[in-house]
């Protein structure tokens, strides 16, 4: 593993490097995409998201990989059947270096193959992943609080860097939906996407809240993967959730793109994370990690919620902006 260095202590980025990038999550695909290369190459889960998103075209080689999920036992298998699928890959493609997140048989198959193997993680949880990736290159997020050691970080968090700028959506998007789906204009409409759990490290973190949310007094718009396939909203996903009044999840990643954005975004989940920790400041995120939801705490939380969509309907948001994404850019070129 290289020795901890500054990111400006950095070689100067081959413009002929070709990298080859490990995509095992719709985010990380939103991530990646705008620093793909002619010469790179695809190793791409097979999920429903990432199938719509790869419907956009690219003329990249790409290799299909079963998603890591299940038992154990089932997940150590499938794993080792990614690493045997990528190392016949890499094998047929010249590749200078391998970026994955939170993905690590890919890098444990490129070992003797490719000289620069990056992982980036978010997830302090992940412990198994972080150990059995063997990168030259570990980049986190300075807000980490896991045990595992950087060599190169950066700041804020990962969302930061694919979110687009859009400047309509940091405005106010008062009715836009509501007319959209015939309802008053003076109703709260909220974009909830509840977290199933089929996740490496996620399921311990779900907290059931199917019953108390259905007393709040807001308009729920469900989002589900499976629409994605359907409705080519994969790709839009992270600013889709800005033409709404409201953001409601058990996904740390949707909460995390929406609060940068500034929506007034509530997450319920037990879940850890050092981002999390990083976006506890914002004063539009509210984050439950307890499985009472009948606690009054619970219940003032989430009028204080309601009561911030109320007031930020007619000004504009205020959006988490840091330098993630230029240093991302001296990184990877």
């Amino acid at each position: 593993m290289d020795d901890e260095r500054s990111v400006h202590s950095l070689p100067p980025y081959r413009g002929d490097m070709r990298t080859c990038w490990v995509i095992d999550h719709p985010a990380h695909f939103q991530l990646f995409r705008q620093w793909f290369r002619e010469g790179d190459t695809l190793i791409v889960t097979e999920r429903q998201e990432l199938d719509a998103m790869l419907e956009a075209g690219f003329d990249h080689p790409i290799l299909r990989v079963k998603r890591v999920i299940g038992r154990p036992l089932v997940r150590l298998q499938k794993g080792w059947q990614r690493q045997r699928q990528s190392s016949a890959f890499l094998f047929k493609h010249t590749v200078d270096r391998i970026i994955s997140k939170g993905a690590p048989f890919e890098l444990r198959a490129a070992r003797h193959m490719v000289s620069e193997r990056w992982y980036i993680s978010d997830t302090e949880v992940n412990t198994a992943a972080h150990f059995l990736a063997k990168p030259t290159h570990i980049l986190l997020p300075e807000s980490w609080e896991g045990k595992l050691k950087p060599t190169h970080t950066y700041p804020g968090i990962l969302p930061q860097a694919y979110v687009p700028l859009n400047s309509s959506a940091w405005k106010s998007v008062k009715g836009q939906v509501q007319s959209e789906i015939g309802l008053s204009q003076e109703d709260l409409v909220v974009f909830h996407r509840k977290l199933i759990g089929g996740g490496i490290h996620d399921g311990s973190e779900i907290v059931n809240y199917d019953q108390v949310i259905r007393k709040m007094a807001v308009h729920f718009v469900e989002n589900k993967e499976s629409a994605a396939a359907t409705d080519g909203s994969a790709w839009e996903l992270p600013v889709q959730a800005t033409l709404f009044d409201g953001v409601l999840t058990g996904s740390t990643t949707l909460a995390a793109e929406a609060v940068v954005q500034g929506v007034p975004t509530l997450l319920i989940s037990k879940a850890k994370r050092g981002f999390l920790t990083y976006l506890s400041e914002q004063p539009h995120f509210f984050h439950w990690n307890e499985d009472d939801l009948f606690d009054g705490r619970f219940t003032e939380m989430a009028n204080d919620w309601i009561t911030l969509m109320q007031s930020v309907r007619n000004s504009d948001r205020t959006p988490v902006v840091t330098k993630t994404k230029s240093v991302l850019d001296e990184l990877f070129g």
